[in-house]
């Protein structure tokens, strides 16, 4: 769609009449509003057609009754319960295995590392590669990663710091 749009307004760019009036700058603006406001209204058009066509031919019908019978199947056959049984099992091991824990504290020796080697790492990361940089920000920012992503990014940052002149430190020294 912004190819589409970017062409439009191309063409009415290079078209005579709005090289003329390019030295009026809100008649081109007002043109070109109206060129995409056309655009939209075809855009809408269509959508509107296709949704009439798939009402028409049943289709919309059909993928309504294929997915209430999977849904039945689903339920009827115990793969619902199961599923919900087996998120739950992931659930509780994730609870009780302590990743949540140990990806705190990981995080929380790299921030007192960062604190400590400031400069040091930074420059380190200059000359980093980008899968380390990403590691590194998974682990300065780690929401919206899940414990492994974590745990691996951890494991890449230890690794790359080993061949660095800088060495992270264990709690406590």
């Amino acid at each position: 769609m912004k190819r589409i749009a970017l062409i439009l307004a191309l063409c009415i760019l290079l078209s005579p009449a709005c090289v003329a009036e390019t030295s009026h700058a809100e008649d081109f603006v007002n043109n070109l509003s109206k060129t995409w406001d056309s655009f939209l209204g075809m855009a809408a058009d269509a959508g509107q057609a296709a949704s009439d066509w798939a009402e028409d031919s049943g289709i919309t019908e059909w993928a309504q009754g294929a997915a209430d019978d999977i849904a039945a199947w689903a339920s009827d056959s115990g793969l619902t319960e199961w599923a919900q049984g087996a998120l739950d099992d992931v659930t509780d091991w994730y609870d009780e295995s302590g990743i949540a824990e140990w990806a705190e504290g990981a995080a929380a020796k790299l921030r007192a590392f960062v604190d400590e080697n400031g400069p040091a790492v930074e420059a380190w990361l200059t000359q980093a590669g980008e899968d380390v940089k990403r590691a590194w920000d998974t682990l300065t920012d780690p929401d919206g990663h899940t414990a492994q992503e974590i745990k691996k990014a951890y494991e890449t940052v230890i690794e790359a710091l080993g061949d660095a002149d800088i060495a992270p430190t264990e709690p406590g020294e």
